[in-house]
């Protein structure tokens, strides 16, 4: 009488292959949650920038070429912001740069929004 089934070598085996599949697999979702936590920070980076553009727009005088910055906390992280006006050759324009990175990660800049504000009226 014969039994049929595995050796020892075959069960190993087997498991080695599963075990590599299995590394694959979870490095496939390392990878995509660090990519989704990464889109997130831009998102949000994106909206700390939009809001101080806005802020920008709403003031009544006309921005001066300058630099200034800030710090701001939104989806319970802290953000800075850099804004930088300048003039350029139409006289009732000027280009508004900002850049946004995270307070723990200041040498990263996440977004980078490049624009022209228009001179309020009456300004």
């Amino acid at each position: 009488m014969m039994r049929r089934g595995f050796t020892l070598i075959e069960v190993l085996f087997a498991l080695a292959i599963f075990a590599t599949a299995g590394l694959a697999v979870m490095r496939t979702v390392t990878e995509h949650i660090r990519a989704v936590a990464m889109l997130e920070d831009i998102t949000v980076a994106s909206y700390v920038a939009a809001n101080q553009l806005v802020l920008l727009q709403l003031e009544t005088d006309w921005p001066p070429a300058e630099q200034s910055q800030g710090e701001v906390e939104m989806a319970n992280r802290h953000w800075q912001w850099q804004q930088r006006v300048s003039r350029v050759e139409d006289d009732d324009l000027r280009q508004v740069e900002l850049r946004v990175v995270l307070a723990e990660q200041p040498d990263d800049v996440l977004y980078r929004l490049i624009t022209f504000v228009g001179r309020p009226h009456g300004g």
